[in-house]
């Protein structure tokens, strides 16, 4: 009978989880950016090939850059991933060949289409750096609380 229990418990916990996992690209996220937050990472001042090291650093050991504060220009992208509609910020090399770029989730007062800039417009995007679940792993994803 504990055995039942326990798989019961655990099949409901996965069940969460997994019902958690589908609501990944729109749940309801507060900012934790203010005027006196200190910005870890200024992609806005690096160059294309400093900037696209740390974006693979971030690939490599995101677990580093969990929880830190972001700034990025680049090219804002949108698009629609296993029937969830999904954002990302672009940085570009300079041939236009080679970007490199992070996955960005809105806050919850973001609404689409209009708290968001056209995709294929140019951007700046200021956010917390967060790890989630998502397909198996552990990725990291910019948390936009902030737009100009």
């Amino acid at each position: 009978m504990k055995r039942v229990l326990t798989f019961i418990a655990v099949l409901v916990l996965s069940c969460l989880l997994l019902n958690s996992q589908e609501d990944f690209f729109t749940a309801k996220r507060k900012s934790k950016i203010t005027d006196k937050t200190k910005i870890n990472f200024d992609f806005t001042k690096m160059n294309y090939n400093i900037s696209s090291s740390l974006m693979f650093d971030m690939l490599v050991e995101p677990e580093k850059f969990a929880n830190k504060t972001a700034k990025i220009r680049g090219q804002f992208h949108s698009e629609v991933f296993e029937g969830k509609r999904t954002f990302a910020i672009l940085i570009w090399d300079a041939t236009g060949c080679c970007p490199s770029g992070i996955t960005v989730l809105p806050l919850e007062k973001a609404n689409y289409p209009e708290d968001f800039p056209d995709s294929g417009y140019y951007t700046t995007i200021t956010g917390t750096l967060e790890l989630h679940n998502f397909t198996g792993e552990e990725m990291l994803y910019l948390v936009a609380e902030k737009w100009e």
